[in-house]
């Protein structure tokens, strides 16, 4: 037994390992070791961590999203939910949406045991998990129809208990503090 979400895909086949690749029906994807990610984000560069951001942003709207619709069929709350579950699932750490409201066009999300926050946990003096908030950027933007941006406002790298993440609109977050600044480009 995995955990209880892909455990209903190994007993119905979904999971597959074939020529040397993992797939969950249709979609590939690899197990990769924290750590090597851990490299990424400890470095604290803002220039990268912005660049990570985006790209995985990108990638997740205009790649994974569909392909998540196309293999799973699902749109609205149930892609949101399946992909909630997904990346907890995957190992992202547990993820709730404690505020949505899709008229408002955002979000509040958190995550507790972020891999990449508790391999960190107090060596950090800005938010790390750039991989998440590009995953929960363009999750939302695709959901919302709407270009999102998300902003980690808590993170447990910093000491806090959970990480914290708030997606909305670019131009509703203030640039005159340091956090915004520091984690999305400045239009």
């Amino acid at each position: 037994m995995l955990n209880s979400f892909f455990d209903k895909f190994i007993f119905t086949n979904g999971l597959k390992y074939k020529h040397n690749n993992f797939y969950l029906l249709n979609l590939p994807f690899v197990i990769v070791p924290t750590e090597l990610l851990i490299g990424i984000v400890a470095k604290g560069d803002k220039e990268t961590n912005i660049n990570l951001y985006y790209s995985v942003k990108d990638s997740m709207r205009k790649n994974l999203s569909k392909q998540f619709n196309l293999d799973f069929g699902m749109q609205g709350d149930r892609a949101l939910t399946f992909m909630r579950n997904f990346f907890s699932a995957s190992g992202w750490g547990g993820i709730k949406i404690i505020d949505f409201s899709p008229e408002k066009k955002r979000a509040i999300i958190v995550v507790s045991s972020s891999p990449m926050a508790t391999a960190l946990h107090g060596k950090s003096k800005e938010p790390v998990d750039h991989f998440l908030r590009g995953i929960f950027a363009g999750i939302f933007s695709n959901l919302l129809k709407t270009d999102l941006d998300c902003l980690e406002t808590k993170c447990a790298a910093m000491n806090e208990k959970e990480c914290e993440f708030i997606i909305k609109e670019v131009h509703d977050f203030d640039f005159n503090k340091k956090n915004p600044r520091r984690q999305l480009k400045v239009e």
